[in-house]
């Protein structure tokens, strides 16, 4: 919803004000020079830091484990605040997903939010430019059939050799919103049945929330949809998995967006939710695209801080959600990859190349030094100049940046899906297999050395390992153990039942009736060499102590995901069960308690 403007009140707290000094060092500096002056600004409080999100997140795999993870959280942190906020009638959004609130206020009621004790720290909610418009410049283009960018990805190739055109994977665009009825797209959205069309699950404005189907105010998102999947079936071939649904979330208004916003649409990825639904109530996981695009950046020249969305994205990795980001348009400089999403581990990030294979020269380089972290940047290229794609009003225009990269990845991913189930959701495969599989030596307009690597390096600071190949990534080898995983990126390649660690084991139940220990199963994930470790101990003495250490292994281990034990305790008493998964990769652990992870030997 867009927020109103806030109204203050006297009072947060039912003490006498507190000392600034406290309060002021959990303020972003950036957030307290803009408020110094007594004006209001967008605030976004949170309440964990990275390591207590990464706590949450620790063994919640699959959209609705970390969906059930990150409510719950956000249900025990801030029930206090919100309580408070509501009976002061001062409007927030409530982002579950980073363990946040964004609202708006003036610095006394930030100092007063801050100086509660299940605060992390509150930073800035600017508008940002999420676009640069002067890349963007439509231009009407002749129909080329397969255009381009499509044909140099190798879309055709997976489409006439392999028989896939993306069928059975969503992708999602989080950008200026879609019109959705354009004729290249409208046959592919998943709210439309050829004949009607159902918005609910698959449309979220997190601009304007009371928009009830898909709109676009700029172009640029309905131009982007069309890279991934558009085909109008008349000639205007543009997509690079046609054959995938698309569902989409509007992060920004005419370009410009906040964090507040981008979180919000990420939120609604993880767990769709209907027109007027709650994203904490409503979200339903099984609904969550496969992979989502993001031609867009949050600048921290204009106040986004750097790590503030970092956890959103986290939470899309750990529920096997695949997202690609572009690398940002202020080449040819190095370190130019300055800003969230393009900065992040998290995500797969493209750099823009041309129809002759040289790197755009607007294409941003690395390495990454906003967050300290040096990390190589980007990770692959796809073409972005002069790309043409849909645009409003059912016609058609040539577009570039690294805006037009991103979707001709994210469209590789879906094909390579389609194409290969085996790996969808495994992003760390996924990655591997979309960069590793590059083959396309890109050129420099002139020579380079960013971060100690020149273009003669694989990988470089200029296009990653190279350029896109969806053929290439389905069809990667050697495999030497035939288990569909090249050995580049398998962590056993000679053991066809082992490709990757486990994660910690979700969603225990006992059914006492049949005596009966069932866990999930996590062969998809990892192999199906993996096998569980089961220990059983006394309630009592977990209570007393905090620890498993005394626990009994519950027979060897195994590779069944369930088993019996007809075994009753004492009288007052009680067992406690914990099941740890494990291969020759390595092991997704005991889990995690209150002080941090539990440990235990291994079961012979």
């Amino acid at each position: 919803m867009r927020l109103p403007a806030l109204v203050l009140v006297a009072a947060l707290v039912a003490a006498a004000a507190l000392a600034a000094e406290p309060a002021d060092v959990k303020i972003a500096p950036w957030l307290s020079s803009r408020l110094a002056g007594g004006a209001q600004d967008g605030l976004l409080v949170l309440f964990d830091d990275d390591a207590g999100l990464q706590r949450t997140l620790h063994g919640a795999r699959g959209s609705a484990g970390v969906y059930a993870a990150l409510t719950e959280r956000a249900h025990a942190t801030q029930a206090s605040l919100r309580a408070a906020l509501t009976a002061d009638g001062i409007p927030f959004r409530p982002l579950y997903l980073v363990n946040g609130l964004a609202l708006r206020g003036d610095l006394a009621l930030a100092r007063r939010i801050a100086a509660r004790p299940e605060v992390v720290r509150i930073v800035g909610d600017p508008k940002v430019q999420g676009i640069e418009s002067s890349l963007f410049s439509p231009a009407p283009s002749a129909i080329d059939t397969i255009e381009w960018g499509v044909s140099r990805v190798n879309a055709d190739h997976v489409w006439t050799l392999d028989g896939k055109r993306g069928e059975g994977i969503v992708v999602a665009s989080a950008d200026t919103g879609v019109e959705w009825t354009h004729p290249a797209i409208q046959g592919k959205y998943r709210g439309w049945n050829g004949t009607t069309a159902s918005h609910d699950f698959n449309w979220f404005d997190a601009i304007d929330a009371t928009t009830t189907a898909p709109l676009d105010d700029n172009n640029h998102g309905t131009h982007t949809t069309g890279t991934m999947v558009g085909d109008d079936g008349a000639g205007n071939q543009i997509g690079v998995a046609p054959g995938a649904k698309w569902i989409a979330c509007r992060n920004m208004d005419h370009g410009v967006g906040q964090p507040s916003t981008y979180i919000a649409c990420n939120q609604f990825f993880l767990a769709p939710f209907p027109h007027g639904g709650d994203p904490e109530t409503d979200g339903d996981p099984s609904l969550s695209p496969d992979i989502v695009n993001n031609s867009w950046s949050c600048p921290t020249s204009e106040g986004c801080d750097a790590f503030v969305l970092e956890s959103s994205f986290a939470a899309l990795r750990a529920a096997g959600i695949l997202a690609v980001a572009a690398a940002q348009n202020s080449g040819p400089g190095c370190s130019t990859v300055t800003d969230p999403p393009g900065i992040y581990d998290e995500a797969l990030v493209a750099g823009a190349s041309d129809i002759n294979n040289a790197l755009a020269g607007f294409s941003s380089r690395g390495p990454v030094t906003t967050d300290g972290s040096g990390r190589m940047r980007p990770d692959v290229a796809a073409p972005g100049v002069s790309v043409r794609s849909s645009i409003r009003g059912g016609t058609y225009a040539s577009f570039s940046g690294t805006s037009m990269a991103s979707p001709h990845t994210a469209g590789s991913a879906a094909l390579l899906w389609s194409a290969k189930p085996q790996v969808r959701g495994l992003i760390g495969i996924t990655k591997c297999l979309l960069s590793r599989s590059t083959t396309t030596v890109l050129t420099l307009s002139s020579p380079q050395t960013c971060g100690g690597t020149t273009a003669a390096d694989r990988p470089n600071n200029f296009w990653g390992w190279g350029l896109v190949d969806a053929y290439n990534a389905i069809h990667f080898g050697p495999d030497s153990d035939g288990d569909g995983i090249a050995d580049v990126c398998d962590c056993r390649p000679a053991d066809s039942g082992v490709y990757d660690t486990p994660s910690d084991v979700t969603r225990l139940e006992f059914n006492a009736s049949k005596t009966l220990l069932s866990w999930d199963d996590q062969s998809r994930q990892a192999g199906n060499a993996t096998v569980y470790d089961v220990v059983r101990g006394d309630l009592q003495t977990l209570r007393a102590t905090g620890t498993i250490a005394d626990a009994l292994c519950h027979g060897p281990a195994g590779t069944a995901t369930s088993l019996g034990d007809p075994s009753i305790p004492a009288v007052d008493a009680g067992f406690y069960y914990v099941v740890r998964a494990r291969n020759a990769c390595g092991d997704g652990g005991w889990g995690a308690s209150s002080s941090g992870p539990r440990t235990h030997a291994t079961c012979p």
